[in-house]
């Protein structure tokens, strides 16, 4: 090794929550020398999904850092409700219980508390304002990067295997030649937190309009986060439409949500996309979150899928670690052949779902709404549980 060069088992791009995840998924199972690069100055300046589903919070239980999330203010959720501008409540019913709970955080908080966890374990290393700037090969393997670092100068890093977990403009797959193409969806998110409304109850709450859906989850006792769907002829509104103008919009869809204080910091207009990588594993390299799949949000299950992408990877990799180059290559081979089927499905399911939630039309009105109220029945309410079951808590 030479002079100022560091050397790590595993280089992981990236210290979103699939980098992060990731992070804790090697440290829990091994001591394997873990750097974690990320060109941002710190944790927290994005805002992106809230929901850490029972499907992942037993991975972060099994890490050990279920005790920070819950320090850091996440709120269970236990019940859905579905309300529609005209007829009221038209489904309510209690989560099918899991062994693992459902609970809501904002993302910047979610990440930070990945990050500090990974970090309390000395074997782990967070590098923020260091950013991949060239992924070095040799014989047709990774060897390691040359990490820029911020406010001058480069850092070389050894590593045996690299991990990019640097999002849907991942350097790490660009570097690898694996396209992402990607779909536009015609409608978007408007994301934004509004004052806690009188009587809501912590719970994942649909609000239905011809207008356009509204989802609505706790935050803590003063605010709620909002997800406002937007079509493509509102989109001038919530882009660049005042905060009064946007409010009154919101208001409009929802009784619920008439005339609530905005705390507008981090709002934003969201635009949707669907996209699969052809191939997640380059010999010792391999992608796994957004790096690899962009999905449409409504199912909530971007962060679940990088979660899990992380789980499995660390199943595979950590053996091989013991091993040579052979078991390496082997491991991330597997890896790909178990979730790139799995992720295939999730991206289907999303789509198909985005799509019942955006129709636009009376008719398309009628079905939701008939749709939710048959989910009380009897028959429904065993759906209820197996839909739950496929979005929350798939097993491995």
């Amino acid at each position: 090794m030479s002079a100022g060069e560091e050397a790590v088992d595993v280089l992981i791009a990236g210290a979103g929550v699939g980098g992060a995840a990731l992070a804790l998924a090697l440290s829990a199972k091994s001591e394997c020398r873990v750097l974690v690069c990320d060109r941002r100055g710190g944790p927290g300046n994005i805002n992106r999904g809230d929901s850490l589903l029972p499907a992942v919070t037993r991975h972060l239980a099994d890490w050990g850092a279920m005790p920070a999330v819950m320090a850091a203010g996440a709120r269970p959720v236990d019940r859905m409700q579905v309300f529609d501008a005209t007829r009221g409540q038209v489904f309510a019913a209690p989560l099918p219980s899991t062994a693992a709970p459902y609970v809501v955080l904002p993302h910047p908080e979610i990440e930070r508390a990945l990050v500090e966890t990974a970090r309390a374990r000395c074997h782990v290393r967070v590098c923020y304002g260091h950013k991949l700037l060239k992924l070095e090969r040799a014989a047709g393997r990774a060897v390691g990067a040359t990490l820029q670092v911020h406010g001058g100068g480069t850092l070389p890093v050894r590593a045996r295997v690299v991990i990019g977990a640097d999002g849907a403009t991942s350097t790490v797959r660009e570097a690898l030649g694996i396209a992402l193409p990607l779909t536009d969806y015609d409608h978007s998110f408007y994301i934004t937190e509004v004052a806690r409304p009188p009587g809501y109850e912590d719970a994942m709450r649909i609000e239905l309009h011809a207008d356009g859906g509204v989802l609505v989850v706790p935050i803590d006792e003063r605010r709620v986060g909002l997800g406002v769907l937007v079509f493509p002829e509102q989109e001038p509104l919530f882009r660049a439409g005042s905060l009064a103008d946007k409010m009154a919009a919101i208001g409009r869809r929802s009784p619920l949500l008439a005339g609530l204080e905005p705390f507008p910091q981090g709002a934003h207009l969201y635009r949707l996309h669907r996209g699969h990588a052809a191939r997640y594993v380059e010999t010792n390299t391999a992608l796994i979150g957004d790096a690899i799949h962009v999905t449409n949000p409504t199912a909530g299950q971007g962060m679940t899928m990088a979660i899990e992408d992380a789980e499995a990877l660390a199943r595979h990799l950590v053996p091989a670690l013991r091993g040579g180059e052979a078991d390496i290559d082997a491991a991330l081979a597997a890896y790909e052949r178990e979730r790139r089927p799995r992720n295939a499905a999730q991206l289907r399911w999303s789509h198909w779902l985005s799509l019942l939630y955006a129709a636009r039309g009376r008719t398309a009105e009628r079905a939701r709404t008939t749709v939710f109220r048959l989910a009380d029945s009897s028959p429904g309410r065993r759906l209820q549980g197996w839909i739950w079951s496929r979005l929350a808590a798939r097993k491995v």
